[in-house]
């Protein structure tokens, strides 16, 4: 399912979160330091090691204490989605339709990290409650659903938009249908942060592990700057 904790974050930590947005803005404009951009959103390559301070964020000790009581173990950042979202009148694209996560075959928790306030109009995470558990026949055959699929399959208070206020996160398990809607008048800034409890599956069929040389990497420095008992969760990051 899906949850959200309001103000997760203090004054002093949005501060922090500010300037981790200022310097995604900065990526952007200046084309530096991007995975991959088209019309719609832009990514930031390996975002814990490009941008200062945001592993203190994604390794935050209460964030890590839910995804531990979501597991029953603690688990391990497995990859890191840091990205701007634009306004634009091009079509959506790829995880702006509905869509599953196959990284696992057991649980899937991300943590969403709102870096501005996201009303319905500015891009809200999208999700569709009891989809974990409720499927429907040959859903396997789809990797991106248009929306009228989903209206036929699940009733309208189901699907929903996940707005949230700047300071707050949103909780997930992506294996339901879940999408990340277009903002139609403000851009969103975005941290998209997923543990699991072993690496990431993928290849054909997502049948086996991602091999260590496509793992995120983290600064030695950071690493260790990580509380000891906190460091498992990076167990899935190559040091750096």
């Amino acid at each position: 399912g899906h949850h959200k904790i309001d103000n997760f974050f203090n004054d002093t930590e949005k501060g922090e979160l500010l300037k981790i947005r200022d310097t995604i803005e900065r990526f952007t404009n200046e084309d530096i330091n991007i995975k991959r951009r088209d019309a719609n959103m832009a990514f930031i390559n390996q975002p814990i090691l490009n941008i200062p301070e945001l592993y203190k964020f994604v390794f935050d000790e209460r964030l890590i204490q839910v995804a531990t009581s979501y597991y029953g173990c603690i688990p391990a950042l497995s990859s890191i989605a840091v990205r701007r979202s634009f306004v634009t009148d091009s079509p959506p694209v790829n995880n702006q339709f509905f869509h599953r996560d196959y990284n696992s075959l057991v649980k899937t928790m991300k943590a969403i990290i709102y870096l501005n306030d996201v009303d319905e109009f500015g891009g809200p995470f999208g999700y569709v409650s009891k989809s974990v558990g409720k499927m429907f026949d040959n859903w396997w055959s789809y990797h991106y659903l248009d929306d009228s699929i989903i209206q036929k399959y699940y009733d309208p208070e189901d699907i929903l938009s996940l707005t949230a206020n700047f300071g707050d996160v949103l909780f997930a398990d992506t294996r339901g249908w879940h999408k990340g809607i277009k903002p139609k008048n403000k851009e969103r800034y975005a941290i998209h942060a997923c543990f699991l409890i072993h690496p990431e599956l993928t290849g054909p069929g997502h049948q086996k592990e991602s091999t260590r040389d496509n793992w995120f990497q983290i600064r030695e420095q950071d690493y260790h700057s990580i509380p000891e008992h906190l460091r498992p969760a990076a167990d899935f990051l190559i040091k750096v």
